[in-house]
């Protein structure tokens, strides 16, 4: 049974975004009136997205089912992340470059103020908007990388991936020193809480990425947060449009906060909850782990052999080599058998000539002596 928790957490989100977004157009306008406007009614939205969110997270940590890696998704189910990833990061490079040129020509700056009301609000919009382009490059790069061969954990992936969560932090930051702080929860409860589960979601799946996180625990952590980035990022943006349409003007400025940005993370969070939750994984993608592990193997032994077998034959070389001329020296001073006994033959002949020259002299000898005896 549970193992259908993660799409019915899904369609809970799809569902609760519609609901959302009707409860928000229809009441706030109701809370305009600073002395006649109905704050209350807002208690209404505010209870239905918790009662939202307590499900989600009671959906998805509560199945045992493993979450699969970016990498380890087919392409095809990648695509989703990827697109999306593509689009937001345009989106945010745009808006902030647009929202720079705004700030310094006509000096009208991004909500949730329209002028700079310190040297803080201004040091915060720099960094909310260099850190937004450079955010907007590193989505841009997400994508294509996962339409290709898939992201690699590198220092400099991981460094680069902490861009979007340091835009929303500093994005954070300077709302809270600019009066809309000031608010009561009840009226701006949807604003602050779509920042607050963007940035976890943000800083969520940029160690998902980067695989800081290495727990299936943490895994679904991130579609938990996913989920409820994708229903209030998209909620609030509709209903401003709706808003808009509608002509209520001040419930639109009311809530201008949420802007084009938020909706594009919106459904950045919710392709990744698709993703995540329906994505397939690569059936290849272990086997090329295997193989890529066999074939380093392979060239390991390959190497091996290499350095080893033209040593052997150099060494017999350099033997055979060093012994034909001892070889041929000890052919040269061992004569064969018939030059032995040649030589023996001729130390025989010589032996007994000496033995029948010396006996010639002593026979001489002696008939010299009787001659001369008988003389």
């Amino acid at each position: 049974m549970k193992k259908n928790f993660l799409p019915a957490a899904f369609w809970i989100t799809a569902a609760a975004t519609v609901i959302t977004t009707i409860l928000r157009v229809t009441i706030t306008p109701q809370m305009q009136e600073s002395e006649t406007g109905i704050f209350k009614v807002s208690y209404l939205i505010i209870g239905f997205v918790l009662a939202v969110l307590i499900a989600l997270a009671i959906l998805t940590l509560s199945v045992k089912r493993r979450v699969y890696k970016l990498n380890e998704l087919m392409v095809s189910d990648r695509k989703p992340i990827s697109i999306s990833a593509i689009l937001l990061g345009l989106v945010l490079i745009i808006s902030s470059v647009f929202d720079l040129w705004q700030w310094r020509v006509f000096g009208i700056t991004p909500p949730p103020n329209e002028r700079v009301i310190s040297n803080l609000d201004a040091t915060t919009l720099t960094f909310t908007l260099i850190f937004g382009v450079l955010a907007g490059l590193f989505f841009i790069y997400l994508g294509y990388r996962l339409l290709k061969n898939g992201i690699y954990a590198t220092p400099e992936t991981a460094l680069f991936a902490l861009c979007p969560v340091i835009w929303i932090w500093v994005r954070i930051v300077r709302y809270e020193i600019s009066y809309a702080s000031a608010i009561p929860v009840e009226q701006s409860f949807y604003d602050f809480v779509m920042i607050i589960f963007t940035m976890l979601f943000l800083f969520s799946f940029s160690r998902y990425v980067t695989r800081i996180q290495e727990k299936e625990s943490s895994n679904r952590i991130l579609l938990f947060y996913s989920l409820c980035a994708a229903l209030l990022s998209l909620s609030g943006p509709a209903a401003i449009v709706s808003l808009y349409m509608l002509g209520e003007t001040e419930a639109y400025n009311s809530s201008r906060l949420a802007g084009l940005t938020d909706f594009c993370i919106g459904i950045f969070a919710l392709s990744t909850a698709i993703s995540l939750i329906f994505g397939r994984k690569n059936p290849a993608y272990q086997e090329e782990a295997t193989d890529k592990t066999a074939l380093d193997e392979t060239a390991e032994n390959t190497q091996i052999e290499e350095y080893t077998v033209p040593s052997e034959q150099e060494s017999d070389l350099e033997q055979e080599t060093a012994e034909e001329p001892l070889h041929s020296t000890s052919e040269n001073n061992h004569p064969n058998v018939d030059e032995i006994l040649e030589d023996l033959q001729q130390s025989r002949n010589i032996v007994n000539t000496d033995i029948t020259d010396n006996i010639d002299i002593t026979e001489k000898t002696q008939n010299d002596d009787v001659n001369g005896m008988e003389t």
